[in-house]
């Protein structure tokens, strides 16, 4: 069988069967890519957009802060900064008796610059 099908490659013209090849790979990259691919290209890209937003921010933030501090860079990073700490058995909160209210005042003087800008 083999040698029936070596035979008639043998005898097609060789732009026939280039242009065969051709149009067998067109048809090979013009299929619809199911959803689960979809879904998967497109968690690929945006993984891609956050590593460059990432990179990004991470260069602007070296350019801000001096050299010194750059062992501490990661203080500075959005996410980090964002997040709140774990509580901790030592973090205590301040009771108030039963019925205290807050005085309103000063807490400190302001200049009058200061306190347009607040």
């Amino acid at each position: 069988m083999e040698d029936k099908a070596n035979e008639a490659r043998m005898t097609e013209p060789e732009g026939e069967r280039t242009e065969k090849r051709k149009d067998a790979e067109r048809k090979k990259e013009f299929t619809k890519p199911t959803v689960e691919e979809e879904m998967e290209i497109v968690r690929i890209v945006t993984e891609k957009q956050e590593e460059e937003e990432y990179l990004i921010e991470i260069r602007i933030v070296e350019e801000m802060i001096p050299r010194r501090f750059h062992k501490y860079l990661e203080v500075f990073e959005k996410k980090k900064s964002e997040r709140m700490l774990i509580r901790k058995p030592w973090d205590y909160t301040i009771d108030l008796r039963k019925g205290f209210v807050t005085k309103k005042g000063k807490i400190y003087l302001l200049s009058r610059i200061e306190r347009e800008k607040v």
